[in-house]
């Protein structure tokens, strides 16, 4: 079996596992098969002696782009959209792979394959090298992430890992599998090894597919306000939109910031027990007590749907004030300190952005400062809005 025949088949792979990629909640998905038949592209690079690595690297890194893109524009056929984060993490995994596969082979590794028992040193090297190169993944995807949404870098490092960390090691090891079973099944062996990986396509198609309706059985529950006329239209997108701006500001991780934008999108669901409206919907202006049983029968309704216990959690602490901390030492997650601030702060405009309704609020806002609201984010929310409100009406 020559060479150029293994790696045409691995560039095949390459593009049916980009062409089969899943996309995730956001803009984030997975494609297994393409990165483990890249990184096992890039490892059965040949070594040759004449040619530079380097040149031989970024030929290789040339293909799997072009794999890359042809499997990619399969995908956007079939309506799946592919994030340039993701296709950026698989190059860096390859571009790194490659380096240090002709580095393996440079040290006389590959040579010392011989019956003699020490065939499990190159497969070790095969092993680190994969393994290096989805660390150096992650480390690339964190940094663009935290630099495009503006987020802490080690808390986005902590979160690639925690979410895409064990799916990376089995990409990692299928593909020296593959690389390693070559003299001994040959053009079978990327089809066997990565069917292991076609069932966590299978599984990650059914978590999107469950995620996807649990998001669309929030806005549903998040619109029943407004349609029984207890407050404003949209006033609960609005509220979530900017309590997510606040939490990204704050360095929550993307699993955080989803359940604050679920427990922002509910917030308000308990004013559907009240007797008569509070004019406005403006919870903001009801008296403490009367705030707290609405919050409380928002969270019965939430828990008895049996599905949305986090969010539930978080909003039992929504309506206590900021003093409470510094006074008695009490917990308020930082989550429910963001929604009570940003609920009061669409309360007090009705909605509006005009830049003399935003003013207002924001004064009325800082009467309650380190009472009501904390100073901290009553910051980061003038930093948001403030600079908005100026672009609109220079």
């Amino acid at each position: 079996m020559t060479t150029m025949a293994w790696l045409v088949v691995l560039f095949l792979l390459i593009v049916v596992g980009e062409s089969a990629h899943v996309r995730l909640a956001g803009r984030r998905g997975i494609s297994p098969i393409a990165s483990a038949a890249a990184v096992a592209f890039m490892l059965s690079l040949p070594h040759r002696p004449g040619v530079s690595g380097v040149v031989l690297v970024l030929g290789g890194v040339l293909a799997v782009a072009v794999a890359s893109l042809v499997g990619t524009a399969i995908a956007e056929a079939a309506g799946i959209r592919t994030s340039s984060v993701d296709v950026l993490g698989r190059l860096t995994n390859a571009v790194v792979a490659g380096l240090l596969a002709q580095l393996v082979a440079v040290t006389g590794l590959e040579r010392t394959m011989e019956p003699d028992g020490r065939d499990w040193i190159y497969a070790f090297a095969l092993w680190l090298s994969a393994l290096t190169a989805a660390a150096a993944r992650a480390a690339v995807v964190a940094w663009w992430v935290s630099r495009s949404e503006r987020r802490g870098y080690v808390s986005t490092v902590r979160e690639e890992v925690a979410t895409f960390g064990m799916l990376s090691l089995a990409s990692a090891t299928t593909a020296v599998m593959i690389v390693l079973s070559r003299e001994a099944v040959g053009l079978w062996g990327p089809i066997l090894f990565t069917l292991p990986l076609v069932l966590s396509i299978a599984a990650a198609r059914r978590y999107a597919h469950t995620r996807q309706t649990y998001r669309e059985t929030i806005a549903a529950l998040s619109r029943l306000t407004d349609l029984a006329g207890y407050t404003t239209s949209h006033h609960a997108r609005r509220v979530a939109d900017l309590a997510v701006e606040l939490g990204r500001r704050r360095g929550l991780s993307q699993r955080e910031m989803d359940t604050l934008e679920y427990a922002a999108l509910l917030h308000d669901l308990g004013q559907v027990a009240l007797d008569q409206p509070i004019p406005g919907g403006a919870t903001v202006l009801a008296a403490p007590r009367d705030q707290e049983r609405i919050v409380q029968d928002g969270v019965g309704i939430m828990r008895h749907s049996g599905v949305l216990e986090p969010a539930a959690a978080l909003l039992t602490r929504q309506a206590a004030p900021y003093r409470l901390m510094r006074e008695e030492d009490e917990r308020i997650p930082l989550e429910a300190r963001i929604i009570k601030l940003t609920n009061a702060f669409d309360d007090f405009t009705g909605g509006s952005r005009d830049p003399g309704a935003v003013s207002v609020a924001l004064e009325r806002i800082q009467l309650g400062l380190g009472y009501e609201y904390d100073p901290e984010l009553v910051d980061d929310l003038i930093d948001v809005v403030a600079p908005r409100a100026r672009q609109r009406h220079p």
